[in-house]
């Protein structure tokens, strides 16, 4: 009687344990998940701040038209 209440005990704290480790990992799922979400809504922003100033390069200075130009283009080769 008494082996079979600790045994279900050591179960019982068993699956507790299992439960909180489950519980971690996905925690770091949904932070990935998340941070993508963040990362999408932050690459949309910088598209949208790219075509505005788009609509200025002709009055930048040669020297930050070149810059701009080459981070546009780094920007789409990575995104």
């Amino acid at each position: 009687m008494f082996s079979f209440i600790i045994n279900s005990i050591g179960n019982v704290l068993a699956k507790f344990f299992e439960f909180e480790k489950s519980k971690v990992e996905n925690q770091v799922q949904t932070e990935i998940i998340e941070n993508k979400k963040d990362y999408k809504k932050a690459v949309d922003i910088a598209e949208q701040i790219i075509d505005i100033a788009q609509n200025y390069k002709s009055k930048m200075t040669f020297a930050h038209r070149l810059k701009f130009v080459h981070l546009v283009n780094d920007f789409k080769k990575y995104n």
